[in-house]
């Protein structure tokens, strides 16, 4: 299995959109997804996919069940796991609540594909997602404060562990030449600074029937299938596909090593 993190600097520039269209694309591509809500105390998931859980993370923290009790299937073709308003930070639950978490670990497997939509900045629980996990796709616009906030997710995550693999995908653009600056830029100073490599996996437009699809609570991808947008999104979740991560031979245990690093535990 493979632990993919869409983080983004800040709030606002398209970080779940894009992790819940390229999951849709990955599984279009035969592959089994689960998305999961990274900010665990929030809902953004769900809420973009129309749907209302009537389980989530609460339920297994509460020990009403186990992890793999609470995965929702969608009609999209991916599966999901969904936070919950109002949780507290994963750092504050008791030992009990850390061993029902654990306890469903072994039973989740079976996917090719895990997807955690973090959320944004550089919160401690968003680090530990990213660092945890075997690749990281970083989400940012053209706009300069969006620039800034990757830099700053950037420099955080590799002045902590080096080897991360980052990706940057350039989200709302005007025009190609718009993303290749923003790469240009944001590769320019990774490499200067922090002597790392940041691959760009791709751009998309500026398209209102995506922001039509937010308001529908309807995939992009779904409605608009046929869209320029729809079909470089499925471009990106293709590089994604042919780009082994480093960290391969770890993918045995990769989803227990996640998720203790998750919930507190040492590995």
């Amino acid at each position: 299995m493979r632990i993919l993190c869409i983080t983004s600097g800040k709030g606002g520039v398209g970080k779940t959109t894009m992790a819940i269209n390229l999951g849709i694309a990955i599984a279009n591509a035969g592959r089994r997804v689960l998305l999961m809500d990274g900010d665990l105390g929030l809902a953004n998931l769900n809420v973009l996919l129309g749907i209302v859980p009537k389980l989530t993370i609460h339920d297994v923290v509460h020990g009403r069940k186990t992890l793999p009790q609470i995965i929702i299937s969608t009609p999209y073709g991916v599966d999901l796991i969904a936070g919950g308003s109002g949780m507290a930070e994963l750092a504050d639950l008791t030992a009990m609540e850390r061993q029902r978490v654990m306890r469903g670990l072994e039973l989740l497997d079976g996917y090719d594909f895990l997807m955690i939509d973090t959320g944004a900045g550089i919160g401690e629980n968003i680090v530990r997602f990213i660092l945890a996990s075997d690749e990281t796709v970083i989400v940012t616009t053209p706009h300069p404060t969006s620039l800034t906030d990757a830099y700053g997710v950037i420099k955080t995550i590799l002045s902590q562990q080096p080897s991360t693999q980052l990706k940057l995908l350039v989200n709302c653009v005007n025009t190609p030449a718009d993303a290749q600056r923003v790469a240009a830029s944001l590769s320019r100073v990774t490499d200067t600074f922090m002597h790392s490599t940041l691959e760009c996996i791709g751009y998309v437009p500026v398209d209102m029937r995506i922001e039509k699809s937010i308001l529908m609570q309807k995939p992009h991808l779904i409605l608009n299938p046929n869209a320029p947008s729809a079909k470089l999104i499925h471009e990106i979740a293709h590089r994604l596909l042919t780009s082994a991560p480093l960290t391969q031979d770890k993918h045995a245990n990769k989803i227990e090593f996640f998720l203790k690093k998750l919930v507190g535990c040492s590995t």
